[in-house]
């Protein structure tokens, strides 16, 4: 019987599959200040939306200039120039970038609240026994002590005052400590920051401009010489990034009134996506 030969299946080539798309990923570093803290958490939500992974890390302004110069960390959001951050940004200036200012009329200076008679630095000394000889401070890496350690005390013939040195949130422990007691407390603080709304607070004179020697400064968001390389959609939005002092204001309130930084930022987030919109155009 007649039996045709074998036919040999025809294998269709193989072929390979796609590789799945590698999502982004970034790390934003930020330092323990109110703006930070609520801009940082703010961009993790967005960046998030735009297929992003965001990691947030928390440390002290020195480690993370150093981070950032490095690579380690890829964007923060909250450099303040041409006084605060100064010195970081003149040791790392070939190694970071600036993307883009956010807000640019920052200051900084040595706080009371309004029932302190005490209107100006230029009168501490006459008072030093009210404050117990103490300028209650923040994390001693920061460029507001170095402001004060290095202008205001001795501008101001300070040097026999203890210039405490502690935390962001330990500076704030004590001075709503102190103003539930209407008790007499100067701080380093700056502005935009909540708390001038919340305790009535105001800064002292400061004739010599010893906190704020550039004038008005500037909050920069920083990354890595090679940022725009790596993440050029996320530099493009970073140059439309800005906010005014209501805005930050809202957003800073809207954290603190949460148990959840992200959540306080994304009930802001909820109520004004018009105006991050703008940011993405």
């Amino acid at each position: 019987m007649y039996r045709p030969a074998a036919i040999n299946p025809v294998r269709a080539p193989r072929v390979k599959a796609a590789p799945a798309a590698k999502k982004k990923e970034i790390t934003i570093g930020f330092i323990p200040w109110d703006e930070d803290i609520a801009v940082s958490h703010l961009w993790k939500l967005l960046l998030e939306e735009k297929g992003y992974t965001v990691n947030l890390t928390q440390a002290d302004v020195a480690p993370l200039f150093s981070a950032v110069a490095s690579g380690n960390i890829d964007l923060f959001l909250d450099t303040w120039m041409p006084s605060t951050h100064s010195t970081y940004m003149k040791k790392y200036k070939d190694q970071i970038a600036v993307l883009g200012t956010w807000y640019d009329q920052a200051d900084s200076g040595l706080a009371v609240p309004d029932y302190v008679d005490v209107q100006s630095l230029e009168e501490l000394n006459e008072h030093k026994s009210k404050f117990s000889g103490k300028i209650i401070g923040i994390e001693p890496g920061a460029g507001l002590m170095r402001l004060t350690r290095e202008n205001a005390i001795p501008q101001y013939h300070l040097k026999s005052w203890t210039l405490v040195e502690s935390s962001t949130g330990a500076m704030l422990a004590q001075l709503k400590k102190a103003v539930a007691a209407k008790k007499p407390i100067v701080v380093t603080l700056w502005r935009p920051h909540w708390a001038f709304e919340v305790y009535h607070l105001r800064y002292l004179d400061d004739p010599k401009n010893a906190m704020n020697p550039n004038g008005a400064e500037k909050l920069q968001a920083i990354g890595p010489k090679d940022f725009s390389d790596k993440f050029s959609d996320v530099a493009e939005w970073m140059k439309s990034f800005k906010m005014t002092s209501k805005q930050l204001s809202e957003l800073e309130t809207s954290i603190n009134n949460s148990d959840d930084p992200e959540k306080g930022a994304k009930a802001w987030l909820s109520k004004n996506k018009s105006i991050t919109d703008e940011w993405f155009k």
